[in-house]
């Protein structure tokens, strides 16, 4: 990758300056995160819909920043952190540490904020970590890590790294995707597109769902049915879950609440699609999907198993469905987001990696915690972010 430690960093144009601002103190802050909005290339995960939604769902007690970057061309770049105080053995090591969009609070990341990043101006990315950073070395204090989750930014965040700090990648996963440009180009249908066996099986239990009646993709058309809809996902989401013993995502009362504002606010527009897909009378799921500038991001499901006795893959199918829904609608992508799971790498051409980053400052408590963490073998500081190859979209 390029981006050595130490660098690249130093070509870059000190040009870009950032500051951080309380919330309470940033009023136009919609303005601006809008308008920059139009001018990045951005992802569901940093629109003003997600983010506007988090913060107001957030408990009180929880005080957000945000950095604010120009250059001379004015805005470049804006995020949200939290100030989150370590717990536990971290505390030993630095006194708190900084979060790009989430709390470091289990209960509120849940909502698993993925693609995250800088908001930033097209072609201006290497040039506003770089601000960051410089902000971080000369602003914060006694700040044990950075925390960007997800992120497709690896090379960005790698060329702009100063010679005072480290970059580790703590975890990576594939993000599977189907390139609906490219399958409408080749002229065939989406089932036809996928691997041999998994064809052969899919179409077993298409042909067992469609024995109910035709198979039938709608999008909500309006908040009241949206939310409906979003109930019914709950349900079936939770039967499913219970039944091995566990708890879905919606047990959380955090996760529930701020996916109900999160539909009254993006229905409108289309930026949240929630799915229905039936055969006949039988409903075989409920998808809640993210549409942004031509590709839907697959976020959480409810599905009706076990209404068939045999052939019952009601995610495959409905994923199936809705995807060949997509691709005659014309939109260009459509995204799994992170995952290894089997499912996803079967229903989908290609992957892309996102990577969770830690930011750290050189130094004696650095040192201290790296030989900690080698002599337990827990593993916690990943791999240096420069020895990363370069993230690409490659053919599985």
């Amino acid at each position: 990758m390029t981006g050595a430690v130490g660098g690249p960093a130093s070509r870059i144009s000190s040009e870009a300056r950032g500051t951080w601002r309380v919330l309470a103190e940033y009023p136009d802050l919609a303005d601006d995160w809008m308008r920059l909005q139009a001018q990045s290339d951005g992802t569901p995960f940093t629109h003003w819909h997600w983010i506007s939604t988090w913060l107001e769902q957030l408990p009180a007690d929880i005080v957000p920043r945000v950095f604010r970057i120009e250059d001379a061309e004015g805005l470049l770049a804006l995020a949200v952190a939290v100030d989150a105080p370590e717990r536990g053995k971290g505390r030993f090591f630095g006194r708190h540490s900084l979060r790009l969009q989430e709390t470091g609070m289990d209960a509120l990341d849940e909502i698993s904020v993925e693609y995250s990043g800088l908001l930033v101006r097209r072609g201006g990315e290497v040039a506003a970590y770089a601000a960051l950073f410089r902000a971080l070395e000369g602003h914060w204090e006694g700040w044990r890590r950075f925390r960007i989750t997800a992120t497709a930014h690896g090379p960005h965040i790698a060329s702009a790294l100063p010679a005072g700090l480290h970059c580790y990648c703590v975890l990576s996963q594939p993000c599977c995707r189907v390139d609906l440009d490219r399958l409408r180009d080749s002229g065939k249908g989406y089932v036809d597109s996928l691997k041999r066996n998994f064809r052969h099986h899919l179409r077993q239990s298409l042909r067992a769902y469609e024995a109910h009646g035709p198979l039938k993709v709608e999008v909500a058309d309006s908040i009241g049915q949206a939310l409906a809809w979003l109930d019914e996902l709950r349900t079936l989401h939770e039967r499913r879950w219970r039944s091995k013993g566990k708890e879905g995502s919606f047990s959380s009362d955090f996760f529930h609440a701020f996916h109900q504002a999160l539909v009254r606010k993006g229905t409108g527009d289309g930026y949240v699609r929630l799915t229905r897909v039936s055969a006949g009378a039988l409903v075989v799921g409920y998808l809640y999907n993210l549409h942004w500038r031509g590709t839907v991001y697959f976020y959480n499901c409810g599905l009706n198993y076990g209404a068939l006795p045999r052939y019952d893959s009601p995610g495959s199918v409905a994923l199936a469905a809705c995807i060949q829904h997509c691709l005659d609608e014309g939109l260009a992508a459509f995204d799994f987001l992170a995952g290894a799971q089997p499912y996803k790498r079967r229903l989908s051409h290609e992957a892309r990696t996102l990577e969770w980053i830690d930011v750290r400052q050189r130094g004696l408590a650095h040192d201290s915690e790296r030989l900690v963490a080698q002599a337990l073998g827990t593993g916690t500081f990943g791999i240096p972010l420069a020895r990363q190859a370069p993230l690409t979209s490659s053919s599985e």
